[in-house]
């Protein structure tokens, strides 16, 4: 039976809310980012999301589906980073820990660093978890639903007080002037056969059109989930992407020139 995987996080609901009821042989895996990464690396699912740093590390193994994405232009507000210093800059030489979640995410707080601050912290990857992150180091990289409700709470965290808080999405904005794509989904080349003859790209396609068009619906079903009202998760979705045009490859050919120097998108291939 084929097998689809799926990221539990309330940003990927527009794309695959419905698609079991529409395709109901498919075996669905959720998980967190790193989890389905690794899961369509090493075969054990036939398609679905992956963070768009790896999608490019195993390129030769995997296909694109097209116009299928989460991006952003700007803020993102669930891929934050936590810190005790005003300015990103005074964190150069200090202990910051990053999100066990995330590969994208991860690398583009990187490349923010390298490129954008001008610094080098300590790097340290823990258990996402806020509280105890910033009780060990000096900014913590928090991604997904726990990164939306943090930022909408903007809670004092143990005995220091309130942290800064920037947003990555909105910091690749200030460095490019261009689209951030987080997330990307794909195929197994090995597999490619039997997801056509599944028919579940076309089902992707429509479940997507559907969501976008019920986002207030999918919203307040979410919503208490992460208890936030269901106008700021419906907020929310309306500020990503979905899609993959030519500034959103832009943008992800950017990044990638930064993080992965080697790799050039014009070499991948489509799932036609």
């Amino acid at each position: 039976m084929l097998a689809l995987g799926t990221i539990d996080y309330l940003n990927t609901q527009p794309i695959e809310c419905g698609i079991a009821e529409r395709l109901p042989d498919i075996t669905i895996l959720r998980g967190v980012p790193t989890a389905i990464n690794r899961a369509l690396i090493e075969g054990s699912i036939a398609a679905g999301p992956i963070s768009a740093y790896e999608f490019a590390r195993h390129a030769d193994e995997l296909l694109l589906i097209p116009d299928l994405s989460i991006a952003t232009l700007g803020a993102v507000n669930s891929v934050l980073l936590f810190s005790w210093r005003a300015d990103p800059r005074e964190l150069d030489g200090l202990p910051v820990a990053l999100t066990d979640h995330s590969a994208t995410s991860v690398n583009l707080l990187r490349v923010l660093c390298e490129q954008h601050y001008d610094i080098a912290p300590e790097w340290r990857t823990l258990p996402q978890d806020l509280d105890s992150m910033l009780q060990v180091c000096e900014g913590a990289l928090v991604i997904g639903d726990r990164a939306l409700i943090e930022g909408v709470l903007r809670r004092h965290v143990g005995r220091r007080g309130l942290p800064y808080l920037f947003d990555l999405g909105d910091e690749w904005l200030k460095l490019t002037g261009l689209p951030f794509t987080f997330a990307v989904w794909a195929a197994r080349r090995d597999q490619a056969d039997a997801i056509r003859d599944s028919g579940l790209v076309p089902a992707l396609y429509a479940t997507k059109a559907e969501g976008l068009a019920r986002i207030d619906e999918i919203a307040l079903a979410y919503a208490p989930r992460l208890g936030l009202p269901g106008g700021v998760c419906a907020k929310y979705l309306r500020d990503l992407r979905y899609h993959l045009d030519a500034a959103d490859l832009s943008g992800l050919q950017t990044f990638l020139d930064f993080a992965l120097p080697t790799f050039r998108w014009a070499t991948i291939r489509s799932l036609h």
